[in-house]
């Protein structure tokens, strides 16, 4: 097939919204067909790159390759820079101000003239984004990662933007801005992407306060941070919700719709070496029957490290092990958030949690040395911000967040910790909801920004907290077998019963008259247990303990 044949072939496959061999030969063809005129870039004068060589040839010469216009190559810009459209030359030459962000692709003074330079001949607005959303999707010289007949449908009969109105980055020395986009989303649709991304700074920072503009179509935005290496395991570029880094990466500072301003107070500041790279967890829902676009902006501010007297951490405490019956009924689930491992006090600056629309009720509360609940610090029903009782849970994002004022921060012994209790309500959902990422899932999820308190001094506590630390059981999920690790600290019967989610006891066993010690017990479940999510009570002299495990 001739070049101009199979040109025409790929025009008539790109405008149905079909790619013929994969996204970057579309893109290829793009500039191909507009940038190869005579003294351009079809090899007969000085560019920097030939647009008529073979797709291998071609991207060799695009990807991570500076430009030659000195001013785009001072910026630190590629002609290519996979995963980052606002840093790829090549399609701020070709954009044409098709953005409606003024500042992102647009040439600045001495980075020359658009490409092709002619207004008329300038790329069509849908064929500029199949370039950028080529990038954003880490570009590959292979695959098919783009869906062009969603872009194509946007363009040609609108659609609704949702970005979040521009604030301005910082102002010089002062900080930066971080941007991600543009990201479509089809009609009632929802998209869970994870977005790998390396901030602009060279040198550790403090970061005493971040500005998050979200579309209203946000079910929850998360700005996680690499642990050293991890970003390695991952591609650049926006990933699926299966490429998930959770194993990689600390807990990050979560964020809804609408505008998030973490002002932190004073004297503390979240900690960001110079090597660190984050990964923006996005998932939008669009409920209506429109395309739906979005950029994503950060103000970072920043500060010499050194500034803050503390450093801003998180925990998070989610619980995977969820499943609510189709019944109507409320379902309750307790758990402990706690760690001996810590070494200082948590100072709780924010403290917040989270369901999915099942969500009836959401409480947080001290816990007793004992292993007892203490007084309650988070009434989901309560409205932080406006100071009432609104009488049901917001759940998701609109969740209420309670802040401690800076001068009396809720002080924590990480080793007895909190417990939380959420409430659910399945009315319409499969039977039964068990825990996932969507918004017809559900989630149980406690969390809090802290800073480090005093050193820890030996803990006064009663044996009942000791013993219920250190009951461990696993595997979870488990098959036909679960170990049970526990500690006696002295003779004691103790019963073991598991219990379905409808609270009918599925299987018991009972030793009398054991001696103190630590215990590692096989509990043999073949054909005892059907798959299913299960309560496993085990009850001492001392203590009452619970766990949940899952059965496949």
């Amino acid at each position: 097939m001739n070049l101009k044949i199979y040109s025409s072939v790929i025009a008539i496959l790109f405008w149905l919204g079909v790619s013929a061999q994969s996204t970057f030969s579309d893109v290829h063809y793009l500039l191909q067909t507009n940038c190869a005129g005579s003294g351009c870039h079809d090899g007969s004068g000085s560019p920097a790159f030939n647009v008529t060589l073979s797709d291998s040839l071609l991207y060799a010469q695009l990807i991570n390759v500076a430009p030659l216009n000195p001013v785009a190559s001072a910026k630190g810009d590629k002609l290519v820079k996979p995963g980052y459209a606002d840093k790829s030359f090549l399609l701020r030459k070709l954009a044409h101000g098709i953005t409606n962000v003024s500042d992102r692709l647009v040439l600045t003074a001495n980075e020359g003239n658009p490409m092709p330079d002619v207004y008329p001949n300038a790329l069509k607005p849908q064929e500029v984004e199949l370039v950028r959303q080529w990038i954003l999707f880490g570009a590959p010289k292979t695959g098919n990662v783009v869906d062009t007949a969603l872009i194509n449908k946007y363009y040609r009969e609108g659609g609704i933007d949702d970005t979040y109105p521009l604030h301005p980055a910082p102002a010089s020395g002062t900080g930066f801005q971080m941007y991600a986009g543009k990201v479509f989303i089809a009609p009632h649709t929802e998209v869970y992407y994870y977005i790998k991304h390396k901030p602009e700074f060279t040198g550790n920072i403090e970061v005493p306060r971040i500005v998050g503009m979200m579309p209203q179509a946000t079910h929850h935005m998360v700005i996680y941070k690499f642990l050293p290496g991890g970003e390695n395991n991952y591609v650049e570029g926006i990933r699926p919700e299966a490429n998930s880094s959770h194993p990689d990466v600390l807990d990050g500072i979560g964020m809804g719709k609408g505008l998030w301003d973490y002002n932190l107070p004073p004297n503390c500041a979240y900690f960001w070496p110079a090597n660190t790279t984050l990964d923006f967890n996005l998932h939008i829902k669009n409920t209506s029957d429109s395309v739906l676009s979005t950029d994503l902006y950060f103000n970072v501010f920043t500060q010499p490290v050194g500034t803050a007297q503390h450093s801003m951490l998180i925990r998070n405490f989610p619980v995977f092990t969820i499943s609510i019956p189709q019944d109507g009924q409320e379902h309750t689930d307790i758990e402990v958030a706690n760690d001996t491992n810590e070494t200082h006090m948590w100072k709780i600056w924010q403290l917040y949690t989270h369901t999915h629309k099942y969500g009836t009720d959401y409480d947080v509360f001290r816990r007793n040395t004992d292993g007892t609940q203490g007084d309650q610090l988070y009434e989901g029903m309560y409205s932080y911000e406006q100071d009432y009782l609104v009488g049901y849970y917001r759940t998701g994002v609109d969740v209420t967040f309670e802040y401690y004022p800076d001068d009396s921060l809720l002080e924590i012994d990480p080793r007895i910790g909190l417990i939380h209790r959420a409430k659910w309500r399945n009315t319409a959902g499969p039977d039964p909801i068990i825990w996932g990422l969507t918004s017809d899932e559900e989630m149980m999820v406690m969390g809090f920004q802290y800073i480090q308190g005093d050193l820890l001094t030996p803990l006064s506590t009663g044996k009942n907290l000791k013993e219920d630390l250190r009951l461990k059981v696993f595997p979870n999920p488990a098959t036909d077998v679960v170990n049970l690790n526990y500690v006696l600290e002295q003779t004691s019967d103790i019963s073991v019963e598991f219990t379905n989610i409808l609270g009918e006891t599925a299987f018991s066993l009972e030793q009398k008259s054991k001696p103190a010690g630590n215990y590692l017990e096989e509990v043999d479940l073949k054909h005892r247990l059907s798959p299913g999510m299960y309560t496993i009570t085990f009850r001492s002299k001392n203590a009452v303990t619970t766990r949940k495990i899952v059965i496949e």
